[in-house]
């Protein structure tokens, strides 16, 4: 009511009242839908009301008790935001209007301490926010409000599931702050309230410094499933702070999560500290990994779908093996003297104990050894594709490593191309038909 009339004093736009009636509080909400509807009258203001408690929408909820249920507030709240959202569109009203105060603010910022949140929950309740809400009394304190209304014998109402300490906030309302008020005197809740904006500075200034770091510094990964990357030697060269914040946007903006403190900590002390193949679980299907200097977010749903691969087998007589050559320097391919190997080849997964002599050196050495040293993660190894002949020796690890077995040299008359494909990245069918 205060808010409605600072409004028809200052405003000259059209004005909308919305109300929701949800029913719980029986003969009490309907005077306060009445005082809604005499007001708009008076006024003569367009009014759109939506009464749960006629529908049963909430009151089927209720039952016999007719005492409010836990969660009521939160619930109520998501009702009450959706359709006045709702009711913006389809009058075409371009803010909607809320009556927060002052009070409210102090409320919850202790709310959000208590819970122990970070600087972005402890800035309160923002003064617009997306969507078009905007709170014009946002600096005006209760008391002031509600000796305005007595002042000027403006009517209102007083909802008695706000005296319900058993939810949080009332508690803190009727019980916390006045404790705090009867301690340190009225002057704490103006400190409380000023914290919330400096806190609000703070986090606008860490927010813009992060979305840079982000743009400069996060990269995501060219494959099937999505996966982003960002260096864990520059990550740790800049203030925990600015850490922390720059992981809530990369969660709110990239990822679709809403990840409180502790999980913010958590995925730090990860990148940070941890090992070269540490993970965390983040939540809807995401996971924080590291690999060696980096870390990733990768989207273990997509991530764990097998990626189906192909071994292509070539003869490659003389006269080509120069080309041939070129096509394996390019990757994925790996030439063979043919009369070395033992037909057929074959493609099966990499097993514990598998051994293999890398090309140029002397001697076995153990693949999972070699995977080590060529830094590739844990998770990435079991399973991994393996190349080998008829009697079992390895002759190729695609992407790791070629065994010194059969190379090409000036003496070699026939060679044999191998080529790990994708399916669907080229066709499978031989260049001619004397092919095989």
């Amino acid at each position: 009511m205060f808010l409605l009339d600072r409004l028809l004093r200052e405003e000259t736009r059209r004005i909308v009242l919305g109300h929701v009636n949800y029913g719980f509080r029986g003969k009490e909400s309907d005077k306060d839908q009445v005082l809604v509807e005499e007001t708009a009258k008076k006024f003569r203001l367009e009014t759109e009301i939506l009464n749960l408690g006629k529908a049963g929408l909430l009151t089927r909820t209720m039952g016999a008790s007719r005492s409010f249920p836990s969660g009521f507030e939160n619930d109520a709240r998501k009702i009450r935001y959706a359709w006045l959202t709702d009711l913006c569109r389809r009058v075409g009203a371009k803010e909607l209007a809320v009556a927060h105060h002052a009070d409210d603010q102090v409320e919850t910022i202790l709310m959000r301490f208590l819970e122990g949140a970070g600087i972005a929950g402890l800035k309160g309740i923002p003064r617009v926010s997306e969507g078009g809400i905007v709170r014009p009394i946002f600096d005006v304190w209760q008391e002031d409000i509600v000796e305005y209304l007595k002042k000027h014998k403006i009517p209102y109402r007083i909802d008695r599931s706000n005296r319900d300490t058993r939810a949080e906030r009332n508690w803190i309302r009727h019980i916390l702050v006045p404790l705090l008020v009867k301690r340190y005197g009225k002057s704490v809740k103006r400190r409380i309230f000023a914290l919330g904006e400096r806190f609000r500075e703070l986090d606008d200034y860490l927010d813009a410094e992060a979305r840079a770091w982000i743009r400069r510094n996060v990269k995501k990964e060219a494959s099937s499933a999505p996966i982003l990357r960002i260096p864990r030697k520059g990550f740790r060269g800049i203030p925990a702070i600015l850490r922390v914040k720059i992981l809530q946007r990369i969660c709110f903006d990239r990822l679709g999560l809403a990840p409180n403190e502790r999980l913010l900590r958590g995925m730090d002390k990860t990148i940070g500290g941890g090992g070269p193949s540490a993970r965390r679980k983040l939540g809807k299907g995401w996971e924080l990994a590291n690999r060696y200097g980096e870390a990733r977010f990768v989207h273990t749903v997509s991530a764990s779908a097998p990626t189906a691969q192909v071994l292509h087998v070539k003869a490659v007589m003389n006269a080509t093996i120069s080309r041939a050559k070129r096509l394996a320097a390019k990757g994925n391919a790996e030439l063979f003297d043919a009369s070395a190997v033992a037909f057929p080849v074959i493609l099966r997964p990499l097993r514990a104990g598998d051994r293999v002599r890398p090309f140029g050196m002397e001697t076995e050495k153990r693949v999972k050894e070699i995977l080590i040293d060529r830094k590739v993660p844990r998770d990435e190894r079991r399973g991994r594709p393996v190349v080998c002949d008829a009697d079992g020796r390895i002759l190729w690890i695609p992407g790791v490593v070629r065994s010194a077995h059969a190379p090409v040299t000036p003496a070699t008359r026939k060679a044999v191309l191998l080529r790990m494909l994708l399916p669907g990245r080229r066709k499978l069918v031989p260049e001619n038909r004397s092919e095989k």
